[in-house]
């Protein structure tokens, strides 16, 4: 339950932090548009400020009146001054604007009577814009206006949808300038750009990023509902096998009680051993089940290792006599290297099922005749634990399933397997943390070797 859990809380993570990215990537680009708009503007005032007087003064010269135009400026020479003269003059300072010179202001004294008789077009301001203008290629609408206070005496559109597009001022940017001496003119401008080739990547980034986070929201959303199903579906599981398990411990009890009455009464000496063995058995059976409950109950998947000495030698030809009266039809050969007692530091209920899985399996799999062979090599801090068999072998693909649970190599086999037997394996040995490597050839047996430190 836990690991749901655990995967809801990185499903609710993962959008959160995709989401996040996609706000930023938004941020982003906005930034970018921001900054976009104030260069397009800065340089749009600077050309149109620089534009509209030039075509001002080419309208004068050609047709103002040339005996009010004409002028002279002539510099006084200092030495035809009588002494102590003194040259003086005065300007208001203001009206001083910076970006006000001599031609200017020339400009504005003689373009005020055009102004007056409407004779300024905007037409050669539009040609020399267009030639001009650095970024005119990106420039989607304008329009240009000469104005009498607030009212319009010329206008000019450019682009099919410019007048009614240009109407809202939020859209574009806007630029006056002032014309003539009295402050009653100004030629005004209204300019929407097209956003750059690298803002339009942007901005589709933007949107590709936005469709991904919401096919993976989807995607995120079914894996929580299958995860809602599989929580659901272990909670009845584990319901039912603590049911089945707890139920199993009263005939196993009353099976123990039996075998012991049978020992007690027992005469001959063979009988008696094989009775009290027997009763061993269901007594280590009904232990398991008491540690699988304990498991249930405390709602983990984690083995709780409690590791003793176990003796390894030893409990590996017990479980093999055992294994001799369940396959009685089956001729069993096996060796164990050295002979002499290997002991290993491991939980005995736990790594007892561990070898008594991978001895059932070597002889199961292997046929009318099992040969198994059994090494334990004790190297400094580790033991190393081989079981090695002539069975009918794995390929590469099998062997990188075979630990996974409910996998069965045959599920046409009519052996009796559920696929688990390996998977605790794995867990167990994993618990001690150890680890269990497999070498294996279709048609010439397997060999499972387990590495545990001690």
């Amino acid at each position: 339950m836990k690991r749901v859990v655990k995967n809801y809380l990185w499903v609710i993570l993962s959008i959160m932090a995709i989401a996040l990215l996609i706000v930023s990537q938004i941020v982003w680009v906005r930034q970018w548009m921001i900054r976009d708009k104030e260069i397009f503007e800065t340089d749009l005032q600077q050309s149109l400020r620089s534009i509209v007087p030039f075509c001002l003064s080419r309208e004068i010269s050609k047709k103002g009146d040339a005996n009010k135009q004409d002028f002279t400026l002539i510099p006084l020479d200092p030495s035809k001054l009588p002494p102590g003269a003194v040259i003086r003059g005065s300007f208001n300072t203001g009206e001083y604007q910076s970006n006000k010179n001599l031609g200017s202001f020339l400009v504005g004294a003689f373009a005020e009577e055009l102004l007056q008789n409407n004779k300024i077009p905007l037409e050669p301001i539009d040609s020399l814009f267009r030639k001009e203008f650095v970024h005119y290629h990106g420039i989607k609408n304008y329009s240009m206006y000469l104005l009498k206070n607030d009212s319009v005496t010329r206008e000019m559109h450019v682009g099919g949808k410019a007048a009614p597009a240009l109407q809202d001022q939020d859209k574009g940017v806007t630029v006056n300038i002032p014309l003539g001496e009295t402050g009653t003119y100004r030629y005004m401008a209204h300019i929407a750009f097209k956003p750059s080739v690298y803002m339009q990547r942007l901005r589709s980034t933007v949107i590709l990023s936005a469709v991904a986070v919401i096919l993976i929201s989807l995607l995120m959303l079914y894996q929580l509902v299958q995860l809602k199903k599989r929580a659901d579906l272990l909670a009845a599981h584990r319901q039912a096998v603590s049911g089945i398990v707890h139920d199993l411990k009263s005939p196993l009890a009353y099976v123990y009680t039996m075998l012991g009455i049978f020992e007690k009464n027992e005469t001959v000496a063979e009988k008696k051993t094989m009775l009290h063995t027997a009763k061993m058995r269901i007594k280590y059976l009904s232990d398991k089940i008491g540690v699988l409950l304990t498991m249930v109950r405390n709602g983990t998947d984690i083995l709780q290792i409690n590791p003793e000495v176990f003796p390894f030698t030893l409990r590996c030809k017990e479980i093999l006599k055992e294994l001799q009266v369940v396959y009685g039809d089956k001729k069993i050969s096996c060796t164990i290297e050295p002979e002499t007692e290997v002991t290993v530091l491991a939980d005995p209920v736990y790594f007892d099922g561990c070898v008594r899985n991978l001895l059932d399996n070597a002889i199961k799999y292997a046929g009318e005749e099992p040969e198994i062979k059994i090494t334990a090599e004790t190297p400094p801090g580790r033991v190393i634990l081989s079981f090695t068999d002539n069975g009918k072998g794995m390929d590469e693909k099998e062997q990188k399933r075979v630990f996974s649970e409910f996998y069965r190599s045959d599920a046409r086999s009519s052996l009796k397997d559920h696929g688990i037997g390996l998977a605790f394996v794995k867990q167990v040995v994993k618990a001690h943390k150890g680890k269990i490597n497999i070498e294996s050839s279709p048609g010439k047996g397997s060999t499972f070797t387990i590495t545990l430190p001690q």
